[in-house]
């Protein structure tokens, strides 16, 4: 496949359909490639359409990003209206998938999401790892002349991964074994909970558009009761009654609101994302 040709001392065009993938770009490519967001930081992934507007940009770049494992429904439309000459990676195909089943993961989770892929790899560490590994790799194969300074960048930003992912092993690991339950509105954070040690009780299913099946709600108010949850946590996009009724009706507490599908506005890098998270949880769930 043909890509866009770019004049020597000029970045490689990169156009991101997700924050995330958008950063992780970013780290990897540094000078030698400008990252065109096509989803805007604190927009919901789950709600997002790309406008006329959103193809014209990605149509001039020679490399789309999307999250990938299903998060973008609109994608086999959208690649087909790109045109032949502009690649597109779907960066998740990258990273293991993890399914909605009732397991250690899994705690309580709605029939609809029953046997699903969690499209929400970035909750993991590793994945996000990985992921920057695919993005250098795909630059690389582009822009072979800086793929020196992609494997560079790649290495460097490995290494600051790896440090995240001790920092939170040890700060989620200070959290009571029997407090380590994770209730958030949708499935967004299993594959944090696996990595992780954290069980996931959730209200709504792998979007925040879908509704919890009658009666669920029930018996995910029977397993806050049961196990004495201390705490449920809003999203930053995501529609808060369905928690705020059930707060009402547990009287358990509600700890501070977690960046499912994007990042900070004051600080939008994936770092800042996952540590804010994993504060978040660690301080409502009785960590040190």
């Amino acid at each position: 496949m043909t890509v866009h040709a770019f004049a020597a001392g000029e970045p490689l065009r990169v156009a991101s359909l997700h924050p995330i993938v958008s950063d992780l770009a970013r780290q990897v490519g540094g000078e030698d490639v400008e990252v065109i967001d096509l989803m805007p930081v604190g927009a919901n992934p789950h709600k997002f359409y790309p406008s006329p507007s959103h193809l014209k940009q990605a149509s001039h770049a020679a490399l789309v990003l999307a999250a990938g494992k299903g998060l973008e429904t609109y994608l086999h439309e959208f690649e087909e209206s790109l045109g032949s000459n502009v690649q597109l990676m779907e960066v998740g195909d990258s990273v293991p998938s993890l399914k909605v089943e009732h397991d250690e993961v899994f705690v309580c989770a709605p029939d609809h999401a029953e046997g699903a892929i969690d499209p929400h790899w970035w909750h993991s560490v590793k994945a996000a790892k990985r992921a920057a590994h695919a993005i250098a790799d795909k630059l690389s194969e582009i822009d072979p002349v800086h793929a020196s300074d992609y494997e560079r960048r790649y290495t460097a930003y490995a290494v600051r991964l790896d440090e995240l992912h001790d920092w939170a092993r040890k700060r989620i690991s200070t959290i009571p074994r029997w407090d380590r339950e994770l209730v958030t509105s949708h499935a967004a954070f299993g594959y944090l909970c696996r990595e992780f040690g954290l069980r996931s009780i959730t209200v709504q299913g792998l979007t925040t558009e879908q509704n919890p099946e009658p009666g669920y709600l029930k018996e995910v108010v029977k397993i806050l009761t049961d196990e004495e949850v201390r705490a449920v946590f809003p999203e930053n996009n995501a529609n808060p009654k369905v928690l705020a009724s059930m707060v009402r009706e547990t009287g358990v507490r509600v700890g501070g609101s977690l960046y499912a599908g994007t990042l900070p506005t004051n600080e939008p890098t994936y770092e800042a994302m996952m540590r804010h998270n994993v504060n978040t949880i660690v301080e409502a769930l009785g960590g040190e």
